[in-house]
């Protein structure tokens, strides 16, 4: 119901005084709507006296007051008097306040509803000099925003209430979801994963899945999914791709909930989403795994109660070691009671269900899972409480695979894991025997994984076969042809049109005129769509100056973060994070750091970058160096409740707004964009923000831990086309395989305190953690076994 202008930098003087609004209020509405005190009474006082400028009318008042006074179930008799008194007390107000004007009165500023520009006369010669190197003259930027600013000068009030109408729904709009996240939140603490059970006596056990007409849309109205039809074939592997925004999660939410009519219900289906907060306790990670499949455990409880009752005569206390040994055991007490046959055909079945979901081998699986995903045997049993969120991701992640659901959905599984879980994860959804739909921003595992592709943009489901290369030729092929007819179409249609218009008048061809227009009318209503070739938004970093060797030098460089342990000793060297690391960067270097998550990649970078100093050796770096450091919570550094203007400036205070302002217009964020607060920017724009930030600095070497998190696949391409244009240095951190290979010429692993450069290309080194890896989970599996025993 408040509609403030956010960044006004203006002085209005109100026609309206809140004080007299609220005695006139209280006079119409005290004591007789019940609710209605005091301070509600100053509010809505405060809310007409900022919210009423110059154009009052009986609408304006109404559209300002009615929605809060009928939320408080005024009496429409009450309403109209309350607006009746405001009108008139305005119209007062308003007549006192332009007399005054006349008479000398304050002046308002004829301004926009954000203006932060300012003289570019005022600028320095160095700053001057600064904004030519970056857009080879600044006349036509401030030109630009002088536009801007004149034309918001002349908004009409009607359209202000307008602005602030659609600024205050897009806040509504936020603040639902953010509630909407707090709810699925609260439904999911303290499970790992949930899965809503099947009902098996419905559908005749198909395991292929089509849905047709399918449509779906937010709570408030907007529609994502029209008349759209779903298609998943048993065994096949799905890569679901669209913009961010699109309703990517939120189908695979609506799936995973039976909430889509027509969905298949006996199938289990499991939905692991991209973040999951779950309370930790002291239940051991192997124990939350195997915890998590509700169907296995409502089995084993229905077992025991079954088998309660049908051995409670005989006073035995041992249990069988396998399903079909138990099963044996009570056959051979069969006996002619007809409660006693129904109870024991019931156990037959969960016994044979249990067989199904391979309850016997169960602990060995959920194992061999969390250690692909790199939990050591201490780790698996140790307690939840003791990880951090990127760790129990992965506990939801293993839960997820122990539980093989008929239609498993993966939303940016990659996200919380490093390569070598990456990569193992990769062989192991190759294998695996049900559906598999995955979203996610990393073609590499797009193409290892994936058979098919679902496209989902303009509301529509579109399927292709193939990975995600193969996709991305196909679609380029498909808008080609679909071009190509509508080319056809348009130059047949301005042929005939020609000749329509040429022989119009002639009545010696009216016959052939009315067939050419019979012949257009036809073609109009079988015309193919119109193709839109979205352009596609790349950026460039500026080359940095030359610079004297050494760039940045690591020499014997050794570090641990607990170097005494807890009773006092010196813990040895050869047990530190990193010891004696060395190497170098200049501005040739295309730097890939490999290794696990814990063996020290972050440390590394951030001894470079001079967050930790060394306990041994020295990090030399040259004195006019500029570093750019960016990561996965590099949007995470703004002030979302400031605009992209404000917080550039906020980083780069000797820069200047009408500067930044066009700065920001070569990453795509310009005119309103780039001065609304940035919580209402899409995540795409935020990422655009950051790699704004990191081209204004220009510098000499870019160091990246994990950039590709959480950004579309157009954005990835525009950093990456950004990287390799770039004349300077790079050193990453990264589990994206696209990424790795398409911007580092050398490899470096991180491992048992040790920094070594591999000698081969990424495929080698696949090949060799893929190879590591099994050996370290055969060993991590009877490792645990040796534990448990």
């Amino acid at each position: 119901l408040l509609y403030p202008l956010l960044n006004e930098l203006r002085e209005l003087k109100m026609p309206l005084e809140e004080e007299a609004v609220q005695t006139a209020l209280a006079n119409v509405l005290a004591e007789k709507v019940d609710g209605l005190d005091d301070d509600l009474i100053a509010y809505l006082s405060g809310l007409l006296s900022e919210g009423l400028e110059d154009e009052i009318t009986t609408e304006s008042v109404a559209e300002l007051m009615e929605p809060f006074l009928e939320s408080m179930a005024c009496p429409p008799e009450l309403v109209d008097q309350a607006n009746q008194t405001i009108v008139a007390l305005a119209s007062a107000a308003l007549s006192d306040a332009n007399s005054s004007t006349q008479t000398g009165g304050a002046q308002r500023l004829k301004q926009g509803i954000v203006s932060m520009s300012s003289h570019l006369t005022d600028q320095s010669e160095t700053d001057v000099e600064a904004n030519r190197y970056l857009w080879g003259t600044d006349s036509a930027a401030a030109m630009a925003n002088t536009q801007i600013d004149a034309y918001s000068s002349k908004i009409s009030q009607k359209d202000k209430r307008k602005q602030r109408q659609e600024l205050e729904q897009a806040r509504r709009e936020f603040q639902a979801k953010l509630e909407l996240e707090q709810q699925e939140e609260n439904a999911t603490r303290g499970v790992v994963s949930a899965m809503v059970l099947p009902d098996y006596r419905s559908g005749r056990n198909e395991r292929d899945v089509q849905v047709r007409n399918v449509s779906i849309s937010l709570d408030n109205g907007r529609s994502l999914l029209d008349d759209g039809e779903l298609k998943f074939a048993h065994r096949r592997r799905y890569g679901l791709v669209g913009k961010n925004g699109v309703g990517k999660t939120t189908l695979l939410k609506a799936i995973a909930a039976m909430e889509i009519e027509g969905f298949p219900k006996h199938l289990r289906v499991l939905h692991v989403r991209q973040e999951l907060k779950t309370n930790a306790d002291d239940t051991a990670v192997l124990t939350a795994v195997l915890e998590a499949d509700a169907e296995r455990n409502a089995l084993l409880e229905e077992e025991q109660s079954l088998l309660r009752d049908l051995e409670q005569e005989d006073g035995e206390n041992g249990v069988a070691t396998s399903v079909q040994e138990k099963r044996k055991k009570l056959l051979a007490k069969k006996r002619d009671d007809a409660k006693f046959e129904a109870k024991l055909k019931r156990l037959d079945e969960v016994y044979a269900r249990l067989q199904v979901v391979g309850s016997d081998a169960a602990e060995a699986r959920a194992s061999t899972i969390l250690s692909g995903l790199q939990f050591t045997p201490e780790m698996q049993a140790g307690p939840t409480s003791a990880l951090s969120g990127g760790w129990r991701m992965r506990v939801a992640l293993a839960a997820a695979l122990f539980i093989e659901p008929d239609i498993l959905m993966l939303d940016e599984p990659t996200n919380h894991l490093d390569l070598e879980a990456v990569l193992w994860l990769e062989s192991y959804l190759v294998e695996y025997k049900h559906t598999l739909i995955v979203v996610s921003h990393d073609r590499g595992f797009l193409n290892e994984v994936c058979t098919d592709i679902i496209e989902f943009d303009k509301k529509k489901l579109t399927y292709y076969r193939g990975n995600y290369d193969s996709y991305v030729k196909a679609r380029d092929e498909k808008i080609k042809n679909d071009m190509r007819v509508y080319h056809a179409y348009q130059d047949k249609r301005a042929h005939m049109m020609e000749f329509i218009e040429k022989f119009r008048a002639n009545a010696k061809r009216a016959t052939m005129v009315q067939s050419r227009i019979k012949s257009v009318e036809k073609m109009d209503a079988e015309a193919p769509e119109p193709i839109e070739v979205e352009s596609v938004w790349r950026f460039s970093i500026p080359n940095p100056e030359p610079l004297g060797r050494p760039i940045i030098s690591v020499d014997d460089v050794s570090f641990d973060y607990k170097p005494s342990l807890d009773d006092g000793t010196k813990k040895a060297q050869d047990a530190w994070l990193l010891q004696m690391v060395n190497f170098g960067v200049d501005l040739s270097s295309r730097i890939g750091v490999l290794g696990a998550n814990g063996c020290g990649k972050s440390t590394l970078l951030n001894l470079i970058l001079g967050f930790l100093e060394p306990l041994k050796g020295s990090v030399s770096r040259n004195g006019r160096l500029r570093i750019g450091h960016f990561t996965q919570h590099s949007a995470d550094k703004f002030d979302l409740q400031l605009s992209s203007v404000e917080n550039m400036l906020n980083l780069f205070p000797n820069a200047d707004d009408q500067e930044m302002r066009s700065f920001l217009g070569r990453f795509q964020i310009q005119g309103t964009e780039a001065l609304k607060p940035m919580f209402l920017l899409s995540g795409g724009q935020k990422s655009r923000v950051a790699f704004a930030s990191l081209s204004y600095q220009r510098p000499h070497v870019i160091i990246m831990d994990e950039p590709t998190n959480h950004l579309d696949m157009e954005s990835i391409d525009a950093l990456v086309e950004a990287i390799r244009s770039f004349q300077g240095g790079l050193m990453v951190v990264s589990h994206d395989q696209y990424f790795i290979t398409n911007t580092c010429r050398e490899l470096w692993v991180i491992g048992d305190g040790h920094a070594t450069r591999f000698r081969g290309d990424f495929d080698e080194y696949k090949k060799h953690t893929l190879e590591k890896t099994r050996k370290r989970v055969e060993a991590s599996v009877k490792r645990l076994s040796e534990i448990n025993n």
